[in-house]
């Protein structure tokens, strides 16, 4: 019984770890391109800023990934929050693109909803506290 139990914990550990990595991949993305793009007074902003979120969300996706399983709990909750921010994003601005509310979901109720979901992440997390791999 030992045994299923740690294979069981140690993939779920595995899975917390890859979506940790590719979340914050995706805010970190999010955090650099946009600001650049928003800064940057030309045309084709896009062409400087999405390589650089590019390359700024493949360091985190590299941290995250080697990195996750050696974290203090209390910082792998902090990541794992943090991760919760650009999917929420994207799957709102998502829902808007393909005609779902479209004048309700705007940019603004896109970056709230994205906070509302990094702060339940890590309220609920810090609620449970017994998450395998936290």
């Amino acid at each position: 019984m030992s045994q299923t139990t740690e294979s069981t914990d140690s993939t779920t550990a595995r899975w917390l770890t890859v979506l940790a990595a590719l979340g914050s991949a995706a805010t970190t993305l999010l955090l650099v391109a946009v600001p650049v793009i928003e800064l940057l007074d030309t045309e084709f902003a896009a062409l400087v800023a999405l390589p650089l979120g590019l390359l700024a969300g493949l360091a985190a996706l590299i941290g995250v990934a080697f990195n996750f399983a050696n974290l203090h709990p209390v910082r792998r909750r902090a990541v794992v929050a943090f991760a919760a921010f650009g999917p929420a994003v994207l799957a709102v601005l998502g829902l808007a693109y393909v005609n779902v509310g479209r004048s309700l979901f705007t940019v603004e109720v896109a970056v709230g909803a994205g906070l509302a979901a990094t702060a339940a992440v890590y309220v609920a997390l810090g609620a449970t506290g017994g998450e395998p791999g936290l």
